[in-house]
């Protein structure tokens, strides 16, 4: 009895999650914040991932609209935007993973997207992370493909 009760308890706590309090997402640029940018996108893409640097740092950057999410001022996440409405270098860094987090921050940018008139928003989804594009709107289109090294495959977002 007591098992069921604990295993109940893991169900209900991983289906109701507890939303991080003190998070902050700001909009922002690369000449602002690339100290911050640089640091999460090489501890996710380079580090963990094993991408290589110049891949990552392509030299686009400045050209981007950059995001950033904070938790008790400590920056814990990133993503940017370009023009075209593509959504790159999604990245949390991993102890904040699954607390809802990420979607906070797409949303932030789906909604920053629209303020601006950026549609047919669209971004290459990690093979393990599309699940977590799907719940947000996302669609995917096409075959999967590699990108630095990684399995992907393009995402659109479906906006009725």
């Amino acid at each position: 009895l007591q098992e069921n009760i604990l295993a109940w308890q893991n169900l209900l706590l991983r289906k109701f999650k507890v939303r991080e309090t003190n998070t902050s997402i700001i909009k922002t640029n690369w000449s602002d914040h690339s100290d911050e940018i640089t640091r999460i996108r090489d501890l996710v893409f380079i580090q963990e991932q094993n991408v290589s640097k110049a891949i990552e740092m392509d030299g686009k950057d400045a050209e981007c609209i950059h995001f950033l999410i904070s938790r008790k001022n400590d920056y814990i996440g990133t993503a940017r935007l370009k023009l075209s409405g593509k959504i790159e270098r999604v990245s949390i860094l991993g102890s904040y993973r699954r607390k809802g987090l990420g979607s906070q921050l797409m949303k932030f940018i789906i909604k920053t997207s629209k303020k601006l008139k950026l549609n047919n928003l669209y971004l290459h989804s990690q093979m393990e992370s599309i699940e977590f594009y799907e719940q947000l709107g996302f669609i995917k289109k096409g075959d999967v493909f590699i990108e630095a090294g990684i399995n992907h495959i393009f995402m659109e977002l479906y906006d009725e």
